[in-house]
């Protein structure tokens, strides 16, 4: 029986396996299958650095993410709520999530990746590539991927703490060891997180609280000079309080003692070798990752307290092999033409316990195992024609036990204008998203059943756009048109006359996505930074509820979004003030009325503005004093319709540090 807290084992790091020391700001390791340069990609790439998450003092990734063009976050109530990152309009489990290159979705869930269990304090850097990538990563990189990279040791000893509290009886902390050798690097991370939270519910008294506990290990040893080791391990607890649903009157939130305990765990391992003076790279892999949730759930319609039990737990396995030729020498301006060759190979679990619910006299029993395996070859071109014109082309084909067999492909061009400070980039490509094992097989009672004869969606996708630089390289500025056309989208909670029973099903029709997206960044000076990015992103596809042949714009989704951030130094940058601001426009939801929870109902869920105030001033070398005001106009919002989100907090903590 394989034990629940996962065994390290080898793992391909499929954004560069082994890296003694994390990417700079200039290298992207997610946009192609080897590291590259960021003015080689043709994708729309964003980074999020360290520096930035630091100033922001993000408590969580979500947060941090409202700054990036493309994106749009959905929170289901206060922290530890579902937090749901969409892309380009696309859905949640539309968008890959890597940790260090390790594959995060959620596999016991929707396929989604659980961005309220991921805290910001032991991150590096997040990267975001918008556009289709399934040629590149597989299934849930249809409308793009995020990778989220921890920090690595750099200094032969560094160590770094944090704790904070406030609003909502808040304590937040964390802290960190690394050590580095000329041939061996460890870091060790380790943080918590325990809040009271806020009632989700718009009327009761009973708030819903969060508790998170995190370890993280990223280690990298060089056995030789062509040969080096790489290893990850990162595991999460967390204890998320919830509200039912008042199914009889208002079909919204109301307050009832549920809880979910959820766990997700993830190892890598892997090894690199270099050959004929680097221009043949081998790296191979293997990954796990398990993602486990137990809910206790009351009965609010049964006279005295009840309480239903049920677990689900996705479990993936990832065999890689990736094998890199550079084909023609090259420089640091020009690196020359690469071809990647690579085999992935994955066997995904799904499992769902529960208590045999008889309805009417006839028995439904939810207790289930399903597992599925496919194979992924990808043949990967990356042209570098001079210093300022760069061609891919990329090309998947999967083989499913499941499914048909699929076939992805990928084209991408950056071209820098000769003698001007501008750059063209463009990307065109497809994708494809497997259905989940919830959609196939998931039973909820007298709520849900699946539908295994579900096909994969299907996504062709493009983009192009201007890269512009002012003021002597001070000033950079992008516009980005895209579109995305859908088909074989699935409706998850498909639920007809007369028997009102839901379950999934392919649409017919397209869904499609199309906007723009537009990001300016300002250094005025050393000390004062400013950013800014603005999103229209119309996402619309036929109605199924009714016979109307009109498009209906999809849920949740904003028509504009933007940010602003600001951030400013003084006293020989001893104190620095960040202030962020986030907007989002009116959205659509499904509202669900009671008794029969069909046909749903369309509702308006209303714009609003995000503003957080953040300081921190170095007391000394080693020790800053934090102080952060979050939602500091008071919003009153919703993400999701009928679930309450937290006013204004404040919190105030110290963090000291040590090496870097």
């Amino acid at each position: 029986m394989r034990t629940r807290i996962l065994i390290c084992g080898l793992l391909l790091n499929p954004a560069g396996l082994v890296q003694a020391a994390p990417p700079s700001d200039s290298m992207t390791v997610t946009a192609y299958r080897t590291a590259q340069q960021l003015r080689s990609s043709g994708s729309a790439v964003s980074v999020v650095s360290r520096s930035q998450i630091e100033n922001r003092q993000s408590m969580v990734i979500a947060d941090a993410l409202r700054s990036v063009a493309g994106l749009s976050i959905a929170r289901s109530g206060p922290l530890g709520a579902q937090t749901q990152v969409r892309m380009r309009g696309a859905e949640a489990n539309h968008v890959l999530v890597l940790i260090d290159g390790v594959q995060a979705n959620d596999l016991a869930t929707s396929d989604e990746f659980s961005f309220e269990h991921l805290g910001a304090f032991d991150i590096e850097r997040i990267e975001v590539v918008r556009g289709p990538q399934s040629a590149l990563w597989g299934s849930d990189a249809l409308a793009g991927a995020i990778n989220v990279i921890t920090r690595t040791a750099e200094q032969p000893l560094e160590a770094g703490g944090f704790l904070e509290g406030g609003s909502f009886s808040t304590v937040n902390g964390g802290g960190r060891l690394g050590l580095r050798s000329e041939r061996a690097a460890v870091m060790l991370s380790a943080s918590g997180l325990d809040t009271d939270g806020s009632n989700v519910s718009r009327e009761g008294t009973e708030d819903d609280g969060f508790r998170n506990t995190t370890f993280n290990l990223n280690a990298d040893f060089a056995a030789t000079p062509t040969l080096a080791l790489s290893l990850l391990g990162r595991h999460s607890d967390s204890t998320v309080e919830f509200d039912g649903i008042d199914a009889v009157v208002g079909g919204l939130p109301t307050d009832a003692d549920n809880e979910t305990d959820a766990s997700q765990s993830y190892i890598r391992g892997g090894a690199r070798l270099d050959l004929l003076e680097d221009r043949w790279t081998q790296q191979v892999g293997y990954a796990l990752t398990r993602t486990e949730t137990d809910t206790v759930t009351e009965d609010l319609s049964a006279p005295d307290p009840d309480f239903d039990r049920a677990s689900v737990r996705g479990d993936r396995y990832a065999l890689s092999y990736q094998s890199d030729f550079r084909l023609t020498a090259g420089d640091d301006t020009t690196p020359g033409h690469l071809l990647t060759l690579a085999i992935d190979h994955e066997r995904q679990e799904f499992r769902q316990r529960g208590e045999v619910y008889d309805f009417f006299g006839t028995p439904y029993d939810p207790n289930q195992d399903q597992a599925v395996h496919n194979t992924g070859y990808v043949a990967e071109y990356l042209a570098w024609l001079g210093p300022d014109v760069v061609l891919s082309a990329s090309a998947r084909h999967d083989d499913y036990s499941d499914f048909d067999d699929a076939n992805t492909w990928r084209t991408t061009a950056s071209w820098k204008l000769p003698a001007t400070d501008s750059r063209l980039h463009g990307s065109l490509g497809t994708g494809q998203k497997t259905p989940t094992f919830v959609e196939r097989f998931g039973f909820y009672p007298n709520q849900f059943t699946g539908n295994p004869d579900l096909e994969p969606e299907k996504s062709t996708g493009w983009d192009i756009g201007v890269e512009q630089r002012w003021l002597g390289g001070r000033m950079l500025a992008d516009a980005t048109y895209f579109r995305a056309d859908l088909e074989d989208e699935i409706n998850g909670l498909y639920c007809p006359p007369p028997t009102f029973g839901c379950t999934a099903i392919n649409q017919d029709g397209e869904s499609r996505r199309r906007g723009v997206e537009v990001t300016v960044d300002l250094s005025l000076t050393d000390d004062y930074t400013i950013n800014a990015t603005y999103t229209y992103s119309d996402s619309r596809a036929d109605d199924p509820n009714t016979a109307d042949t009109g498009r209906v714009r999809e849920v949740r989704r904003p028509l504009h979004s933007g940010s602003v951030n600001l951030n400013r130094s003084w006293l020989d940058r001893r104190l620095n003030v960040n202030l962020a601001a986030a907007y989002t426009s009116d959205r659509e939801d499904d509202f669900f009325p009671p008794p029969f929870f069909y046909p749903a109902e369309r509702v308006t869920l209303d714009s609003y503005m995000l503003l957080t105030l953040a300081a921190r001033y170095r007391l000394t070398e080693t020790v800053e004093i934090l102080g952060r005001a979050e939602n500091a106009l008071d919003a009153d919002y919703e993400d999701v319709y009928g679930f309450a989100t937290p006013g204004a907090a404040a919190y105030l903590g110290l963090r000291v540090s040590m090496g870097r």
